[in-house]
């Protein structure tokens, strides 16, 4: 035989429904906050492949000014330590929007780099953030066509 069930079952059950839904939602809100950070730098768009000769095109958007604003060019290929290859930018200061900047394709020691495939990293020293936005840019060998 089953036990009865009054009124307060169904209200304590209310309450545990009530109670899950708004966990729910102060997890995702939570969850949100924590990677609206990674909207700082968004709207990204990197030139595919380096023509020889070329620049590579290297845009995107800050979403808050930062007075302290490293941009570098990273080796990009799967599996590496991601050194430094290129610093396009050190220290600067860049406003809110939209900023452009261009890359031939030389490193900081002022030789071409090798083939392969080159990222960008963007650390925003008073936000103390390091963000590697995705895309690549593919530096092709000699020989091989874009």
């Amino acid at each position: 035989m089953e036990p009865a069930r009054g009124p307060g079952a169904a209200n304590l059950g209310s309450a545990l429904f009530v109670v899950l839904a708004v966990l729910t939602l102060a997890a995702f809100a939570v969850t949100r906050a924590a990677r609206a950070g990674d909207d700082l730098v968004n709207t990204v768009e990197l030139s595919p492949e380096l023509e020889p000769g070329g620049e590579a095109d290297v845009r995107f958007t800050l979403a808050e000014p930062d007075d302290a604003v490293d941009v570098l060019i990273i080796d990009g290929n799967p599996g590496s330590v991601r050194g430094v290859v290129l610093s396009l930018e050190l220290g600067a200061s860049l406003d809110a929007g939209p900023q452009a900047l261009t890359w031939d394709g030389v490193g900081d020691d002022g030789e071409p780099v090798p083939p392969g495939l080159y990222a960008l990293r963007v650390i925003l020293g008073e936000q103390g953030r390091d963000i590697l936005p995705p895309g690549r840019i593919r530096v092709p060998g000699p020989g091989e066509g874009g």
